[in-house]
C-alpha cells in the first residue's frame, strides 16, 4: 500500500490514472473532470449572498455537490499521505523555492495567496482550469482547450524563467 498511498507515482502511472478519470466522470456523472469549479463551491459557501454573476449560476446552486467532495478528498488525501509518510503536520518547506530563498513565512503566505488568487482568476477568465482544459478539453478535441493549454504551458515556462532569473539570480 505504501507504493500507492505514500511514494511518488511514476509519471506514466499518474497519467494513466488521470486519463481514466475522464471517461469514468462521463460514465458515472455525465460531466467533465475539473478542479476550479470545486473552488467556486467553497467561495459560494463563504459568500452565500454574493452578487458575482458566475457564483449565482446553476453550477453553484448545490454547494455540496461531487465537486465539493472532490476538493475535500484532494485535501484529505494529501494530508493523509503526508502523515503516513512521516512528514510533520505543518511545514514551511516548499522544495527549491524555500531552500534558495530565505524570506519570512509572511512573505510565503502572501506569495502563495496571490498566486492562488491569480490562478483562480485565470481559471474563470479561461472558462476552466488547467485540468479541465488540458485533460478533459483535449480528450474531447476542443479547439479552445488546445489554445488554452498552449498558453498555460507558455505562461508557465515564461513565469518559471522570470522567477528563476529575478528571485534565484538565474540559477
Amino acid at each position: 500500500m505504501k507504493f500507492l498511498l505514500v511514494d511518488l507515482w511514476p509519471w506514466w502511472l499518474g497519467g494513466i490514472a488521470i486519463g481514466l478519470l475522464v471517461p469514468l466522470m462521463y460514465y458515472f456523472f455525465n460531466t467533465a473532470l475539473g478542479v476550479s469549479t470545486g473552488y467556486g463551491n467553497f467561495l459560494k459557501i463563504i459568500l452565500p449572498s454574493t452578487k458575482l454573476k458566475w457564483l449565482n449560476s446553476e453550477t453553484y446552486k448545490n454547494k455540496f455537490n461531487w465537486r465539493f467532495v472532490f476538493i475535500i478528498g484532494m485535501i484529505l488525501g494529501g494530508f493523509l499521505s503526508a502523515r503516513v509518510s512521516g512528514m510533520p503536520i505543518t511545514t514551511s518547506e516548499m522544495g527549491l523555492f524555500t531552500e534558495r530563498l530565505d524570506y519570512s513565512n509572511i512573505f510565503y503566505i502572501i506569495w502563495f495567496f496571490v498566486g492562488g488568487a491569480l490562478l483562480g482568476f485565470g481559471a474563470r477568465l479561461a472558462n476552466g482550469c488547467t485540468s479541465g482544459h488540458s485533460i478533459h478539453g483535449l480528450a474531447t478535441l476542443q479547439k479552445s482547450s488546445l489554445v488554452a493549454t498552449v498558453f498555460f504551458i507558455l505562461a508557465g515556462v515564461i513565469t518559471t524563467f522570470l522567477i528563476r532569473l529575478i528571485l534565484f539570480g538565474g540559477n
